[in-house]
């Protein structure tokens, strides 16, 4: 995408945001109008407007406040009476649609749906269920149908994991592009990382990558991927890093040179050499000279080399990282690496004939070494990281 090309799109979703924010608060249009000036607002936040996503909790008050005070005959009106599902389900006040009923308002759509919002928006999962889980979302207004599939899956959740998946892809399906549909990947590959389908799993979690890259929640998402691939109990295998590399092979350049800039330093803080060692490389050519990224792709490639046969190689890279060009929390992880090499340089030889005695030479250098480590570890997993 050019430059010009990227502001268009993104002064267009400002534009959109500030629109739907205004109209809601002006008190224009019907129900089914503010309902929909939010599902723009949201489906901002999927292509990365962070403007959006201040103003959602915003927009969802207001139209709250004019749903309370809308006249009684425009519920009956079936695009308007979903709206009030919609927004319930969205997130919204569901005190707001349940004082609408309590006054005895008349809605033109099954009461289920009125109902099964309500015991979602109140935390009522097995009436929700009950009410909500034989319906067919694809008979649904499109408008509405994305939605409650997304909500049923919720309610399936990881007991009936098939089910849940499957009202996933179709909620993918319903409304693609939206916030529903990156929503619904998300929580695909949540629940199928617990799940242990580490295929899957990894499959649609770089299908993520490739179609949401710029949403709000996609550096979180990243972040949480790479600590899984790091963590994957089969992750050294070098065929199963092939396959990962060449699913990643389509992800954008920024963002795939952060899931390898993360996997390895989540690999290095799990004590996964091969996969640290992978990811990092992996990041290198992903970076440019003299960039921050490159000084910590070449941290933790350095770091991890100094613990096996290519010592010297990963002394080498530790010694040539700028250390201005690192965060605090890498800086130090520099520091205690640096000193780590030195202590392993300044091992004994071993002796020819016999092994030392026990406790002889190695005993000081191992105790300083565990208690890098564990310096290390604690600073890794502090809240500099």
């Amino acid at each position: 995408m050019t430059g010009l090309a990227r502001l268009v799109r993104v002064a267009t979703g400002i534009a959109l945001a500030i629109a739907a924010s205004a109209q809601a608060q002006d008190g224009k249009g019907e129900p089914f109008e503010l309902v929909r000036s939010l599902q723009s607002l949201q489906d901002q936040i999927a292509r990365g407007n962070t403007r959006a996503y201040a103003h959602q909790r915003v927009l969802l008050a207001r139209i709250a406040d004019q749903f309370g005070g809308a006249a009684p005959d425009l519920w009956k009106e079936p695009r308007n009476a979903r709206a009030a599902v919609v927004f319930v389900l969205s997130g919204g006040d569901a005190r707001v649609v349940e004082k609408l009923v309590g006054s005895g308002v008349s809605f033109g759509i099954d009461e289920k749906l009125i109902k099964g919002a309500l015991a979602y928006g109140e935390g009522r999962k097995d009436d929700a269920q009950r009410l909500l889980g034989d319906v067919e979302a694809r008979a649904q207004d499109p408008g509405i149908a994305g939605l409650l599939a997304f909500v049923q899956a919720e309610l399936a959740g990881q007991k009936e994991l098939a089910k849940a998946l499957a009202l996933l892809d179709e909620a993918r399906l319903l409304s693609p592009g939206t916030l529903i549909e990156e929503a619904a990947l998300r929580r695909q590959v949540a629940l199928l990382a617990a799940a242990g389908k580490a295929d899957r799993y990894e499959a649609l979690a770089t299908q993520y990558l490739r179609r949401f890259p710029h949403s709000v929640y996609a550096g979180g998402f990243r972040h949480q991927f790479a600590a899984a691939v790091a963590g994957s109990p089969n992750g050294n295998d070098p065929a199963r890093l092939a396959w990962l590399q060449s699913m990643l092979g389509g992800v954008g350049l920024a963002e795939r040179r952060d899931v390898y800039l993360t996997m390895a330093k989540e690999a290095l803080i799990k004590g996964r050499v091969e996969i640290a060692r992978f990811a990092a490389a992996s990041a290198a050519p992903l970076t440019q000279e003299e960039s921050p990224e490159h000084a910590r792709a070449r941290l933790y490639e350095g770091a991890v080399l100094v613990v096996t046969d290519d010592f010297e190689m990963g002394a080498e890279l530790l010694r040539g990282v700028d250390k201005s060009r690192l965060a605090e929390d890498d800086a130090r992880l520099l520091d205690a690496a640096l000193a780590v090499a030195s202590q392993v340089r300044r091992l004994p030889a071993p002796h020819a004939d016999a092994a030392p005695p026990a406790g002889a030479a190695l005993g000081p250098v191992l105790e300083r070494g565990q208690k890098m480590i564990a310096e290390v570890d604690q600073m890794l997993n502090g809240p500099g990281q």
